[in-house]
């Protein structure tokens, strides 16, 4: 039996002045009787009519609740603790449901936006993981296909002293577990490569795998490319790939203990030093790559705790970008960014952590559509590492915005134009 949940977000109409009380209906949430109780009774019509029902994420309905504002010409409401802006979400208990707000960015239906001219660069997170398994090759090389200007990816070093692409689960804390991912105890660093490749094989039911079950290959079947690679094995196909632009590049985060100079070490075997760009939330491994080789692109990779000097922290880690949680990027931040000359990228989170923000958070926007990632680009980061990358290439280029690659250039080029970096600075 479906129950009301909890008030999850409101809106002030732009032209009526009539904010809709929304109540998220799900049937496994017992936090939110208490909520609703909690709110005062003006809030709702006498009747508690229920007007209509808005179809969104997934299984979920919202239940729309009508009443009017005392003095509608004023922009900035507050009835009992719930606060509304015009055209924006409502706050509850200081707890933001949109995006726009979060991000302090105009929301697109009352405020000017600003428009941003520089263009921005796509990277698929862990490939195109909703077209392919990710952290694969052909992830990898269907990101390319859609249109992406490089890919994102996850390096371990394991035990038999060569790097192989994987995630696992255990989040950025304790990465790389295999529980979730392969449905076998332990970490993926109890494993040599040779272990990895021929031992595990991947959940099929696992949520976060987007591409779904039917699209994840074990060994025997047709076709199988399911299975841990090495670093090696997968810049070479990238590499070599007939599909992949060769200014196509790659953004190593560096999973893993370890992998810092033997990623760079391997990246200029293969001399693909202008292709490959490195990243990590434990900053002395960005200074160790800065250490063996200081003219690559590395990225100081932030999560929900942004510190005050987070960009000070980046500069001493020696980052030439910044890359923050998606629904961090607030427009202030962006801008200390770009003025310390650095660049900016937004990550967004595996489909679980995507779908949990859309379901509980921010409902002024879908899960990775066109919507979200319009938010996203009003705060004026110059990139997003998403996890579809056709649907960013495809917001992009309806901006306006896509990378013009000039023949034979490099990424690194590029970026180092005045088109690329001084607009962003005067905007």
């Amino acid at each position: 039996m479906t129950t009301t949940s909890k008030i999850s977000a409101a809106f002030v109409h732009p032209s009526s002045h009539s904010p809709l009380l929304f109540g998220i209906t799900h049937p496994n949430t017992r936090q939110s009787s208490n909520l609703l109780q909690s709110l005062p009774s003006s809030l709702f019509p006498e009747d508690n009519k229920i007007d209509h029902f808005l179809p969104v994420i997934d299984e979920m309905n919202i239940a729309a609740l009508n009443f009017p504002l005392e003095n509608p010409k004023e922009s900035t409401k507050s009835v009992g603790n719930i606060k509304f802006n015009e055209g924006k979400c409502a706050m509850y208990n200081g707890m933001s449901f949109s995006l726009a707000s979060t991000l302090n960015v105009p929301s697109g239906q009352t405020e000017q936006r600003q428009n941003f001219n520089y263009p921005v660069e796509v990277i698929g997170h862990r490939g195109s993981l909703y077209s392919a398994l990710e952290n694969t090759s052909k992830s990898f090389i269907d990101a390319a296909k859609a249109g992406a200007d490089g890919v994102e990816l996850d390096v371990f070093l394991l035990k038999c002293g060569t790097l192989v692409v994987f995630h696992g689960s255990g989040g950025d804390e304790e990465p790389g577990l295999l529980h979730q991912y392969c449905k076998v105890e332990g970490s993926i660093l109890d494993y040599t490569a040779a272990e990895a490749r021929n031992l595990l094989t991947f959940n099929k039911n696992y949520a976060e795998f987007g591409c779904g079950p039917d699209k994840i290959t074990h060994p025997g079947d047709q076709d199988h490319y399911c299975y841990v690679e090495t670093l090696e094995e997968v810049l070479k196909n990238l590499r070599d790939h007939p599909e992949v632009p060769s200014n196509f590049s790659i953004k190593i985060e560096l999973k893993g203990p370890g992998t810092a100079l033997p990623a760079v070490q391997l990246v200029q075997k293969l001399n693909m030093t202008h292709r490959c760009h490195y990243s990590s939330f434990e900053h002395s491994r960005i200074a160790e790559v800065r250490e063996h080789d200081p003219s690559v692109i590395t990225g100081a990779l932030f999560a929900d705790d942004i510190p005050d000097d987070f960009v000070e922290r980046s500069i001493a880690a020696g980052a030439t970008e910044i890359h923050l949680k998606y629904d961090t990027c607030t427009s202030d931040r962006i801008q200390r960014i770009h003025a310390a000359g650095l660049r900016s990228m937004a990550w967004l989170r595996g489909p679980i952590g995507m779908k949990d923000d859309v379901t509980s958070k921010y409902f002024d926007v879908g899960n990775e559509d066109e919507t979200m990632y319009d938010v996203l680009l009003r705060s004026g980061v110059q990139s997003i590492c998403g996890n579809r990358p056709e649907v960013i290439v495809k917001v992009v280029e309806s901006q306006g915005r896509r990378i013009n690659w000039t023949a034979g250039s490099s990424f690194d080029e590029e970026k180092k134009s005045e088109d690329w970096t001084l607009i962003a600075l005067k905007t």
